[in-house]
């Protein structure tokens, strides 16, 4: 299953991330790797990557979402050093 994890880390280097974070990647994405590659996918292994994006974007909203509380709470703390 190293060619999947391989396949995968490749698409997503290239993946730009938009203005709220990570975005998932797309079929055309997998579609021109494929093409562009030369690299034969069953169904199973697309399954495999999108689930992988899957995981990779929960983690990173995961982590968003606990450096945004943070961010507040260091915000809070210098507003009330301020008073």
């Amino acid at each position: 299953m190293a060619y999947v994890w391989s396949a995968w880390r490749r698409i997503r280097r290239r993946k730009a991330p938009g203005f709220n974070g990570h975005n998932p990647i797309e079929w055309p994405d997998i579609d021109a790797f494929i093409r562009r590659t030369g690299t034969a996918l069953d169904p199973f292994d697309i399954d495999l990557i999108e689930a992988l994006d899957d995981l990779f974007l929960a983690k990173m909203a995961e982590q968003a979402g606990e450096h945004d509380r943070e961010a507040a709470l260091k915000d809070g703390l210098k507003s009330i050093e301020k008073r």
